[in-house]
């Protein structure tokens, strides 16, 4: 090998270590994002306790738009005063991870909200990864615009519980599932992994088909599309 030829070698070498020492680091920045995690959009949010601090919330469902980008879908009302919630959050305004010690790491950012159906887009990090299985259920397909026997919610606050569907207007869907706070955007399901709802409240849920119309309709093409990912 010649001088030249081994020179040329090094330079190329040097020039690869770099992208191989940063690659790794930002692949695994965001981790893995599923349904029914807790999340916040409180920079300063404390630790978790029932009687003083809900400041979080659960994501409804996880899955990637038509342009690719990475999604989750919650409840306004955790970002949004205008929706019943506690504090008004910007669109733009950065989601992160809720743990027993109060705010984690960035997730993603609010893309924007509907206080009247009660949904908010998150834009994930594009490094992000996805995943259908939640703590407390699977989620990888959209079910029935009018379900009806039994639903089952999925929440950071009392986890799992099932109830009969007894009612059904517009915009909500009507459970005896029980919920409480901390478990509001979190998914509601039938047939197991099927979402067609998100928890609002006790014994109330978002009607998730109402949501996906809605974010049809959207002038901002971030969220339309939406497809729930399987993975």
């Amino acid at each position: 090998m010649t001088k030249r030829v081994l020179l040329a070698a090094i330079a190329a070498l040097a020039a690869l270590v770099p992208a191989l020492a940063i690659a790794p680091a930002a692949s695994a920045a965001t981790g893995t994002v599923s349904n029914g995690i807790a999340w916040t959009a409180k920079p300063d949010a404390g630790p978790s306790n029932p009687m003083t601090n809900q400041e979080y919330c659960t994501l409804g469902v996880v899955g990637t738009d038509h342009l690719g980008n990475k999604i989750a879908i919650s409840a306004a009302h955790c970002v949004s005063a205008a929706a019943g919630g506690a504090t008004e959050f910007p669109d733009g305004a950065t989601v992160y991870r809720f743990g027993s010690t109060g705010t984690g790491s960035p997730i993603g950012t609010i893309a924007y909200r509907n206080p009247l159906i009660d949904y908010v887009v998150i834009e994930l990090n594009p490094d992000a990864v996805l995943s259908s299985n939640g703590p407390e259920a699977r989620i990888d397909s959209v079910g029935p615009s009018h379900p009806d026997g039994m639903l089952c919610k999925a929440g950071v606050r009392t986890g799992r519980t099932c109830g009969a569907i007894y009612g059904q207007e517009a915009l909500r869907i009507n459970s005896l599932a029980t919920a409480n706070g901390g478990d509001s955007g979190g998914p509601a399901f039938v047939n197991d992994t099927q979402l067609v709802g998100m928890t609002r409240g006790p014994f109330e849920f978002i009607d998730f088909s109402a949501v996906l119309d809605s974010i049809a309709s959207q002038a901002n093409p971030v969220g339309r599309g939406f497809a729930v990912t399987d993975n």
